[in-house]
């Protein structure tokens, strides 16, 4: 049998391949460590406390490849935070700010290409200490959005072999920029929504926001504004205890204010014991007038409904009794929404429609968003609204003119009538006037 003898030359061949070959190996393993590490910092860390995670992620970098530092820069087109250094700690002190007036950085800004420079040799920016550096700029969209700067003492740290992996982790922090961008972008729509809540159905609000991002300021539409009053109200609330007021009040609006998003309205505000709503806005209407004089008709069919149920709550045989009323307590979403309350004559309302083009918009700021309209439609209505009789509403002839063929097809109406055209309290103008008569059971 012939016998195949290694020579040293051959062994010392194969000595080098193994230890080559286990070196790759190992760096491959160090780069999965860094990607992971990385990967564990994004589930670890506070999404809120953004600034850590990406010095967590540089610091990480810097560990696994033996660097003497990272730098991340989040440029004017990073929606995340604008114009913005984030860095491990230097060899020396430095401040990442002037990078802005060195060339090779303001190069990866307008080449928008991966640069290598072997021996970063300028006095001025680390004090005489020689450093190579691998830069790459992050695109989105064919816009940079950020910079990644690594910084070694070693001249062949960025050979060709290391980039690959390089241009992966830039990729990596690409998509966690994404991720928290649409991660913060989902809070704000989150907070935009509970604020917009107050003043539209969600039906409403999915239609806003399919427009895009909410903008403060206004705009003119033609818009139906609608006035709810509770008449004899304050000399009612005189006669109760001050908690029972509140109560009462709150039952009030939680029936009324469901009816107005029913009929694509929007609560502009609560006026203590009434309330504005406005038809058309901000999501324009063609059948404003309709859909107003509609939830109109409406609120009397649940005034009726409220009024039955305090009826019956003051009849109770258990109320009569000393029952304590006080522990009978509905709960909605963690609100006191229920108590059983007893008053003498059933709850009357005024209602006011007017018709005509205003100033809408949301004012504020973008974190305290108020939707308003202004304008002297807004003030007619409203006196409109208090020249109504118990359980009334007035129309405008602006309002009339627009739902005058509908009126055979109205629900819970039992009457209309014209009235005497009338000259509104600080407005020269004559305005038409008309009364709709609800059903009342």
């Amino acid at each position: 049998m012939n016998e195949t003898r290694i020579t040293t030359a051959q062994f010392e061949i194969f000595r080098q391949n193994y230890l080559s070959v286990q070196k790759k190996y190992e760096e491959k393993i160090r780069e999965l460590s860094i990607i992971k590490e990385m990967n564990s910092t994004m589930q670890q860390i506070d999404h809120i406390d953004q600034d850590l995670i990406w010095i967590r992620h540089l610091e990480c970098i810097k560990k696994y490849k033996n660097l003497a530092a990272a730098v991340l820069y989040f440029s004017r087109d990073n929606e995340i935070k604008q114009d913005h250094f984030f860095y491990t700690d230097f060899e020396e002190p430095f401040d990442c700010t002037s990078f802005k007036n060195i060339p090779f950085f303001n190069k990866l800004l307008s080449d928008k290409t991966t640069m290598v420079i072997e021996s970063l040799d300028e006095p001025y920016l680390f004090n005489d200490l020689n450093y190579s550096l691998y830069g790459q700029p992050i695109l989105s969209g064919g816009r940079i959005i950020a910079v990644l700067m690594l910084f070694s003492r070693e001249k062949k740290a960025f050979e060709q072999a290391n980039r690959f992996f390089y241009s992966i982790v830039c990729d990596h922090l690409y998509n966690n920029m994404v991720f928290l961008r649409l991660y913060y972008g989902k809070l704000d729509e989150e907070k935009q929504m509970i604020q917009l809540s107050r003043f539209f159905s969600k039906n409403v609000i999915a239609e806003i926001f399919k427009k895009g991002k909410l903008r403060l300021g206004g705009e003119k539409k033609q818009v139906a504004v609608m006035f709810v009053d509770l008449k004899g109200f304050t000399s009612l609330s005189e006669s109760m205890e001050p908690e029972d007021v509140v109560i009462l009040l709150n039952r009030f609006f939680s029936h009324m204010i469901p009816v107005i998003f029913r009929h694509k309205g929007t609560l502009d505000k609560l006026l203590g014991d009434g309330i504005m709503a406005v038809f058309g806005s901000p999501i324009e209407d063609p059948e404003s007038c309709l859909n107003a004089v509609k939830a109109s008709l409406e609120m009397f069919t649940v005034l009726n409904i409220l009024n039955r149920d305090i009826k019956h709550e003051g009849t109770n045989p258990q109320t009569q009794k000393g029952y304590d009323i006080k522990n009978r307590i509905e709960m909605r979403s963690g609100i006191e929404m229920r108590r059983e309350i007893s008053i003498d004559n059933p709850l009357e309302m005024t209602i006011g429609i007017n018709y005509g083009e205003l100033v809408s918009g949301f004012m504020g700021s973008e974190q305290h968003l108020n939707y308003t309209v202004i304008g002297d439609v807004v003030n007619a209505a409203q006196r409109i609204q208090s020249l109504a009789g118990s359980n009334e509403i007035f129309l405008s002839g602006s309002v009339y003119n627009q739902i005058s063929s509908h009126l055979d097809t109205l629900e819970n109406l039992a009457d209309s009538v014209q009235l005497d055209d009338v000259k509104l309290k600080g407005k020269e103008k004559i305005v038409s006037l008309y009364k709709l008569s609800p059903l009342l059971k």
